[in-house]
């Protein structure tokens, strides 16, 4: 290494023009025992010219010229040999000081304390002694330096250490606090009798106004760089001291650097630590006896989606996208297909490129995207559009069927059956909706009851969010019940299901900052995940995103993104699912979603609203599709394959994002939309939603029917 590294290495620096007057003779007229010895002797740590030429003359050597503006003034010799310092001199080493600082952090020997002297200029210059005698006496022969040259030499850090009476003791080199070669944070050598103990070491003197045996870090040292501070110096989580990060300034000068501690900012809101739920004491769970038995029927993260073919590499970009959405409603139009078929009542299907081989009296089914639909004078009219042609159907107004022209969304499939009239128009009498069967077959039943709660639209973060509501609720899971009823619930409670908008994420509509308690969407789901660890561990969570949440925003969601979600996913006992998803529990299947498309639906649906949320999902349940409106409120995702089909009739379908609870049955399948954990914000009040906050549906996982509602809204503020 080095002059400038190897000082370093022992806690010493050194200027610029002194730099330039050793780096020649280094390692070959002197040794680094030497150079640091002299300078311990005369108490510095800061290598100047004045001590370089000092050293040099010692050694017998010519030192080189420096600038006129950084040479020293000679001193003045006074009677009895003594001398002192001119003004010149600490005029020079404050100079100094400006240099360094104005490079950098670097602390100036204008602030390192010196021997100790006659000079009254105070604890800011640096003096020589006035007694040649102590400076002879502080001046190391060549037999010391090399009986000492070994701790220089052998992996050891030096402290200067120096005496006030002039003594130069060999003693400086002390072990570490672990026992290794690293030297403690230099100090002024003043004995100090008395103390002991590993912060301060015998002989070690603290700075003024403090007293021996106090710690490094409650009285500051005068450091390597000759600052009389305790900033300059840091230290370690076990209280040891730890050198500085050095790095070099203009023309090589080291710089002492130590990194800014980054505080973590206090923050003015909660992310609920302190809340801790345990379970109460002798409470049984009789859902702890029972196996658990679900299964993860459908999520779109293992659905494997093929990549679009296009012509050629020359392909427009335009045209890979209106590929990606031809497959994607092929798909639709290929499963609803499947679905509608498995009516008996629909006949000889025929495709729409192959009427014009059909007799005018033959009556055929059609079936085909709903691209338009308009009323007429006489009925109503849809544009009909298969992967084969498209064409216009019309049915009269006088027909039964066409009321079910109003529940009819556009870009759902449909089956039409009539005749075609030759002129391009397809007459229909019947109207097919996908719909479910109206019978279903009845499944065994369990050996033991078990029950599932359903929740949803938690939105953690909003300071509308019914906390102690939902701290309440976690008590009741805990045990904390009312009655013998609520304990034999509680007892038997094995799943939870969250169907999206766990938290209230950031920047979802304009001017949700200023309805937020947590700012930040990762405490948020901190928080929330700070709530679900008093979930007890034998319930299983099945938890899903919406579109408050840090997911993708088109449906389908196949997930929360990792980076935002890591506290949900520590907790054992969490099951992260898509939206959509089916997740079997004990052979019933729980269609889960969001509801995004109840949007959609209240749009174009005459007579469904917000406040009905029940028979908006029904509808959807009818056309076997979650969102099958294209461009509208609710955004879809350019997949290769349409999986918001509801392929498989569910046992249970359950939805939110509404934000209000109502339930209803239909053909066997139960629909549940499970409310909110929010209470009514600005933008609702606008808009005249009413919500139904903190209420819990219990649900018989054998009939996957409502078995009871408990409700925690009385804790809920502003409801």
């Amino acid at each position: 290494m080095g002059l400038i590294e190897d000082l370093m290495a022992n806690r010493y620096l050194i200027t610029p023009s002194a730099y330039y007057l050793l780096v020649d003779s280094y390692k070959k007229d002197f040794t680094l025992a030497e150079l640091i010895k002299f300078a311990k002797a005369r108490g510095v740590f800061v290598i100047d010219s004045a001590i370089a030429k000092e050293f040099l003359e010692m050694k017998g050597g010519v030192p080189l010229e420096v600038p006129s503006l950084l040479e020293p003034q000679p001193s003045t010799e006074t009677g009895e040999g003594t001398s002192e310092d001119s003004g010149a001199v600490v005029g020079y080493r404050e100079e100094q000081s400006y240099s360094a600082n104005s490079a950098g952090d670097s602390a100036s020997s204008a602030e390192a304390s010196g021997v100790e002297g006659d000079s009254d200029d105070g604890p800011g210059t640096l003096i020589s002694t006035g007694n040649t005698e102590d400076v002879l006496l502080k001046t190391p022969s060549f037999s010391q330096l090399e009986q000492e040259e070994s701790h220089f030499f052998g992996g050891k850090s030096s402290i200067s250490t120096g005496t006030s009476s002039g003594d130069v003791s060999s003693e400086g080199f002390v072990e570490g606090v672990d026992g290794d070669s690293e030297a403690v944070l230099p100090v002024e050598d003043v004995e100090a009798e008395g103390s002991s103990g590993s912060d301060v070491l015998p002989g070690d003197n603290p700075l003024e106004g403090s007293s021996p045996g106090v710690p490094v870090a409650e009285t500051g040292y005068i450091n390597g760089n000759g600052y009389a501070d305790d900033e300059s110096y840091y230290s370690d989580e076990n209280g040891n001291g730890v050198r500085p990060k050095i790095v070099y300034g203009d023309y090589g000068v080291p710089i002492a650097y130590v990194g800014d501690e980054v505080l973590e900012e206090e923050k003015s809101y909660s992310v609920y630590r302190d809340i801790v739920i345990a379970p109460r004491e002798g409470f049984i769970y009789r859902a702890k006896e029972i196996p658990d038995d679900w299964e993860l029927v459908f999520d779109v993260k293992n659905v494997k989606f093929e990549v679009p073919k296009v012509k050629s590499a020359a392909s427009k970009e335009g045209e890979i996208i209106v590929k990606v959405y031809s497959d994607y409603f092929k798909s639709r139009l290929r499963k609803m297909r499947r679905i509608l078929r498995e009516n008996p009542e629909l006949g000889s299907v025929i495709d729409i490129g192959k009427l014009g081989y059909v007799g005018g009296d033959e009556e055929v089914t059609i079936i085909g995207l709903i691209n338009s639909k308009r009323e007429t004078a006489k009925g109503f009219m849809f544009e009909v559009e298969d992967s084969t042609g498209i064409i216009k159907v019309f049915i009269n107004r006088n027909n039964e069927e066409s009321r079910k022209f109003f529940q009819i969304m556009p870009d759902s499939v449909i089956a039409f059956r009539g005749r075609y009239s030759g002129r391009g128009i397809f007459f229909a009498n019947r109207i097919y909706l996908p719909d479910v069967p109206k019978f279903k077959r009845d499944k065994p039943p369990l050996e033991e009851k078990v029950y599932a709660i359903l929740l949803s639209d938690i939105h953690v973060g909003s300071n509308k969010f019914c906390e102690k509501a939902f701290e309440r609720f976690l008590e009741w899971l805990n045990g904390e019940v009312n009655n013998r009823a609520e304990e034999e619930l509680v007892s038997r409670i094995k799943y939870m299901i969250i169907a999206g908008d766990v938290v209230d994420g950031i920047g979802i509509y304009p001017g949700q900052y200023n309805e937020l308690a947590i700012p930040d969407i990762f405490d948020q789901y901190e928080a929330l995940a700070n709530f679900l660890r008093n979930v007890p561990d034998h319930i299983t969570m099945f938890i899903g995103p919406g579109n408050h949440d840090a997911a993708r925003t088109a449906l389908p969601q196949p997930g929360f993104y990792d980076e935002y979600t890591r506290p949900l996913k520590k907790l054992k006992n969490a099951v992260m699912i898509s939206n959509p998803a089916v997740v079997r529990l004990h052979g019933r299947d729980f269609l889960i979603a969001h509801g995004r498309g109840i949007e959609d639906v209240v749009s174009f649906i005459p007579n469904r609203s917000h406040h009905r949320p029940a028979e908006a999902m029904l509808d959807l349940l009818k056309l076997r599709h979650l969102a099958p409106t294209f461009g509208e409120k609710v955004p879809v995702a350019p997949d290769s394959e349409d999986t918001l089909v509801i392929e498989s009739v569910p046992d249970l379908f359950q939805a939110g994002h509404v934000h209000v609870m109502e339930y209803k049955m239909y053909n066997g399948v139960f629909l549940i939309n499970t409310g909110t954990w929010q209470a009514q914000t600005e933008f609702q009040k606008m808009v005249n939603i009413m919500p139904t906050p903190a209420r819990v549906p219990i649900i018989d996982v054998e009939t996957a029917r409502l078995r009871a509602v408990v409700r925690f809204d009385e804790y809920c503020e502003g409801v």
